[in-house]
């Protein structure tokens, strides 16, 4: 069996988004407009933020954050060392030297602590992500950037939804940027978005989305900007997203809640994500579980149980090939629980319209598989 039965990630779009697509089309507006407009308010209101640029994707959202910071040639940005290859591609655009540091080998968030050894004179900026969702310990983060007067980049690619000390998670850094693409917690099918209280950042940034080109200044190109605009075909999709986003979170915790109850009961070596704090709320964008034989149970699943999972992620980036292969600059710093973590992570299907009936399937093929081969 290869056909998937249980996805692990399920996009959930209805009636609503497809009203503001009908909507562009009988208006005959596509590129940036209203909607767009609308759908950053919508963000800026939901995260309390000052600033929301809606731009093309999150990896560019990124790009541009750093240019923005001025991060250039040989200027080092530390990164944890298990995260999407975008948190650190993104300084490599920039031909600046991402320093990898270690995680928390039971949230999967950066250390600080490691995070704080790693500075030197030449660092430039910290990035940080919220793991599947699991709030980091951002007051430490942001400590940290102001003890040594350091811009703090949140990828909050991951962190819609999530809530730090009763607030909601997503623009806690210097500029925060966010990915909407088709598996995160909202989707706009392909899109992104910057945030900052800065309003010297937020000029800048709307420059470097619109090619370099200034408001009302047509063809007059002050910067070396990118076309990273979103749409109002994805915009449409957001604004309707958005107002769903309590809900699919909600859902997403009480899966969460089953899973681990199952795993608790269980009698099986296998651990799960620690919250950060029980006082803080899990978006859980992904459910992560650290297993033994975890390639060969991942492949089981899919060919005999029809269940799809993710491995997120493989391996330490310090190890993808265009850094291992010294193609890219790069530093690496002591990271034994980014390289225990990446051996042994799996994650497992969560999306919005997720059975319970499904997430004990889920369990039972994975104690099925992992009584097999361990």
């Amino acid at each position: 069996m290869s056909k998937v039965l249980i996805p692990w990630a399920d996009p959930f779009l209805g009636k609503e988004e497809l009203s503001h697509i009908h909507e562009s089309f009988k208006n005959q507006r596509f590129t940036s407009g209203q909607k767009v407009k609308k759908f950053e308010k919508l963000m800026a209101k939901y995260l309390n933020v000052d600033y929301a640029i809606a731009v093309s994707n999150g990896t560019v959202a990124l790009d541009i954050a750093l240019k923005t910071l001025k991060i250039g040639i040989g200027d080092e940005v530390i990164v944890p060392s298990m995260t999407y290859i975008s948190s650190a591609s993104s300084v490599s655009y920039q031909n600046a030297i991402p320093v990898f540091v270690d995680i928390d080998k039971k949230t999967f968030n950066i250390d600080v602590k490691s995070a704080e050894k790693a500075i030197s004179k030449k660092t430039k900026a910290i990035i940080f992500i919220d793991y599947g969702g699991n709030a980091s310990n951002i007051d430490e983060i942001i400590n940290l950037g102001k003890k040594y007067n350091i811009p703090i980049v949140q990828d909050a690619a991951q962190s819609l939804g999530a809530k730090y000390r009763g607030k909601k998670i997503g623009a806690n850094g210097d500029i925060s940027t966010m990915s909407f693409h088709m598996a995160k917690i909202i989707t706009t099918i392909e899109g992104g978005m910057i945030f900052t209280n800065n309003k010297k950042y937020y000029d800048e940034i709307l420059i470097r989305r619109n090619i370099g080109e200034p408001k009302n200044k047509k063809y007059k190109h002050t910067h070396l900007g990118t076309n990273a605009r979103m749409t109002e075909l994805n915009a449409g999709i957001g604004i309707s997203q958005i107002q769903k986003l309590e809900k699919f979170v909600k859902k997403r915790n009480a899966i969460a809640k089953r899973y681990d109850y199952l795993f608790s009961k269980s009698k099986l070596n296998i651990q799960v994500l620690k919250r950060n704090s029980s006082k803080f709320r899990n978006a859980y964008f992904l459910y992560p579980i650290l297993i033994k034989n975890r390639d060969k149970i991942a492949k089981n699943l899919l060919k005999r149980h029809g269940i799809d999972t993710r491995i997120a992620y493989p391996m330490p980036i310090y190890k993808q090939p265009m850094y291992s292969n010294n193609l890219k600059s790069y530093k690496n710093k002591n990271c034994p629980n980014a390289i225990f973590v990446t051996k042994n992570i799996l994650n497992l299907p969560i999306y919005p319209n997720m059975k319970i009936k499904d997430v004990d399937k889920v369990f039972n093929a994975i104690k099925e598989e992992y009584i097999t081969n361990n």
